[in-house]
């Protein structure tokens, strides 16, 4: 969805009707605060337009609006004359990221926003996939953890199966036991990294929980590791 910030009625027609037609959705607001309010209530809001020669003198609004938008990106367009090349300067070096020159024709103004909503598809496209890296990078490292944890929880056992006497029943209920007890760590730990990943992505966001998991399964292992001794 865009958002037009604009008064002039005749302007707001000129662009509105062929990008409709188009297939965009277009909303006229008539001020900066209007236009602020309306995008932190609106997720599906992904460029502004306004015109410059109503807003020069709030500029700063309309900028104040792109930076506090949730951390998302949104396209800045200034409807602007061509002549004003200073003006045009400025506006880019401020964060203005593209500019409708007037007069504009039909086919100039749908090409124009073609081209970024293309833009904004790549951007979001591409932060999708450093998410998906990054959930990818800490799914490897939670991994590596528990492996860590799982082998430690088996070394005791091993070496308790390598000197136990199965002729022995003390070390044959022993050893039974012990190994009941490492197959019940080991599928807790397996628990909670399925807790903790679901689909390729982490289920368990929230700072500090990752760490208090972690912290159960070490103090478990330690018991654990006691048991074995």
């Amino acid at each position: 969805m865009i958002i037009l910030i604009t008064q002039d009625t005749e302007l707001a027609r000129a662009i509105t009707v062929p990008l409709e037609f188009e297939g965009f959705k277009i909303l006229q607001k008539k001020n900066a605060q209007d236009a602020m309010v309306e995008i932190f209530q609106n997720s599906k809001i992904d460029t502004i337009i306004f015109d410059y020669q109503q807003a020069s003198t709030e500029i700063a609004n309309y900028l104040k609006i792109k930076k506090l938008e949730n951390g998302k990106h949104v396209p800045l367009v200034a409807i602007i004359a061509k002549k004003l090349l200073a003006e045009q300067i400025a506006l880019f070096e401020q964060g203005v990221d593209d500019f409708i020159f007037t007069p504009f024709n039909t086919i100039e103004l749908q090409m124009k926003l073609r081209s970024i909503q293309r833009l904004i598809s790549l951007t979001q496209t591409l932060k999708d996939k450093e998410i998906q890296l990054e959930n990818f990078k800490n799914i490897t490292r939670i991994i590596g953890t528990l492996n860590h944890y799982i082998n430690n929880a088996l070394t005791p056992l091993y070496s308790f199966a390598q000197i136990a006497n199965p002729q022995n029943p003390d070390d044959a209920r022993r050893l039974k036991e012990l190994t009941e007890e490492t197959a019940s760590f080991i599928g807790k730990v397996l628990i909670a990294l399925r807790n903790m990943t679901q689909h390729q992505e982490l289920k368990v966001i929230q700072e500090g929980v990752y760490q208090d998991i972690m912290f159960d399964i070490e103090k478990e292992l330690n018991q654990l590791t006691q048991n074995l001794s």
